[in-house]
């Protein structure tokens, strides 16, 4: 089969779905007018500009120290912001790494580290398990690297998350990840520490049989993309926990962890596109040839400025962008829940709603609209993104065809909109279908 001379992999891949998605509306909105044009809430980034001071102190290191601007630097990170991050790191989960040898700086954002890590780590057809629904370049990511994702999808509600029985059911020997997180898109799950501790055990039971039968342990990666959208009390990082098998074997999950994380989402920092992993030694080591041979290093200008923002009197501002971007999720789930065939499960961290339509297919798909995000881009003129994309690799996959994923990090003035908008348009096409089949009369329509 002819191919052009791309690669199997390359050909396996979809159209960005955050960033395809954003494209196709700003063309969209070119040729209509203000009352007409395309509500964004799709891609996943915050109104709230950046600290000016992040800015301010780019400037100022330029103006002081342009030529470490433009020089080589360290394949792992220029140090003073290996220093920073492992202080940042002690502040928020109360762990130590090694800023000499157990963090490594990627260039990429936090995508580009878990690019590195994959690079890093697997081999073709190795198996990794990621939790659904979940974030959807996951999956083409570890495809790309000739891996195979294993979803696994909660048997009862979408915020379950992954339970330790259904761990044990998908790990083989086939297994090489386990892909953890403490605040997921889009459901907005978090971990508990009870809840990470028995999802510990099962890996550490597993992985001490490996070891003793002299076989590579099972690794985690804890993707932390939406850590600072956690304002509850946070529970234990999985590096940090510990599992007593006996009175003799203490099983750190440290030993085995890969913690990924970055300053994008946390400070609006997306262009910047700096992200970081603290590890093991041997890991980081390896990851950091891997890099030399893959993209040298992260950009000095992306640095500098991570520098700035993980300064511990920046700490206050992570907080203030996460309360903003609640109450806009608050504000959001308000308004839709009050309409009745909404299903909105609360969800715990983050700024994403994960809306079922189910009970409105019904009156969408007799317009013609096999899914609900399609139905809301056409007749409401809301963006979202289908809760499809979420669960690559689940058989009934389709069922999440009327799930939407909704940012609530934009003004209030916006979500208004959007939820006039949105009630309107269930409102027209339910009428329309009751009406038609004769059932109800006007005054009785469920959104009048």
């Amino acid at each position: 089969m002819k191919t052009n001379g791309f690669s199997m992999h390359a050909l396996s891949l979809r159209e960005s779905i955050t960033h395809g998605t954003r494209a196709s509306i700003e063309k969209a909105n070119e040729s209509l007018g203000a009352e007409d044009k395309i509500i964004d809430l799709s891609i996943g980034t915050l109104d709230t500009p950046t600290d000016v001071r992040i800015d301010q102190g780019v400037c100022d290191f330029i103006r002081q120290k342009a030529d470490i601007i433009h020089a080589f630097g360290p394949v792992k990170g220029l140090r003073f912001l290996r220093e920073s991050i492992a202080a940042k790191i002690f502040r928020m989960h109360g762990i130590n790494f090694d800023p000499g040898s157990e963090i490594i700086v990627t260039p990429g954002g936090i995508k580009g580290t878990l690019s590195l890590l994959f690079h890093t780590l697997l081999d073709y057809g190795d198996e990794v398990i990621v939790p659904v629904p979940n974030w959807p370049h996951y999956a083409d990511m570890l495809r790309l690297h000739g891996a195979i994702p294993k979803a696994v999808l909660p048997r009862f509600s979408v915020n379950d998350g992954l339970k330790p029985l259904d761990l044990q059911n998908a790990i083989n020997e086939k297994t090489k990840l386990i892909i953890l997180g403490d605040c997921i898109n889009p459901t907005g799950k978090i971990y508990s520490s009870q809840e990470l501790h028995r999802l510990a055990q099962v890996i550490a039971s597993h992985n001490l049989e490996r070891i003793a039968k002299d076989e590579n342990p099972v690794l985690v990666i804890f993707d932390c993309p939406y850590e600072a959208y956690i304002l509850g009390q946070r529970a234990t990082t999985f590096a940090a926990i510990e599992i007593k098998q006996s009175d003799e074997i203490v099983y750190p999950m440290r030993q085995h962890t890969i913690t990924v994380s970055g300053p994008g989402k946390t400070y609006g920092m997306h262009g910047d596109r700096i992200g970081y992993a603290f590890a093991p030694k041997d890991i980081i080591d390896m990851a950091e040839r891997v890099q030399v041979n893959l993209n040298s290093f992260a950009s000095n200008y992306g640095q500098v400025a991570t520098y700035i923002a993980t300064q511990d009197y920046m700490d206050e501002v992570a907080v203030r962008r996460a309360q903003m971007a609640r109450r806009g999720l608050n504000h959001m789930f308000e308004k839709l829940s009050r309409i009745p065939l909404l299903n909105i499960d609360y969800p715990e961290g983050g700024y994403f709603l994960f809306v079922d339509f189910s009970q409105c297919a019904q009156f969408y798909q007799n317009h013609g609209y096999d899914s609900a995000d399609v139905f809301l881009l056409n007749e409401a003129r809301v963006a979202t993104i289908a809760g499809s994309h979420f669960v690559d690799g689940v058989e009934d996959s389709q069922h999440f065809r009327h799930f939407v994923r909704i940012n609530c990090g934009r003004s209030f003035d916006l979500l208004n909109q959007s939820c006039e908008r949105i009630e309107k348009a269930l409102s027209k096409v339910s009428q329309e279908k009751m009406l038609s089949a004769g059932s109800v009369t006007p005054s009785a329509m469920i959104f009048v």
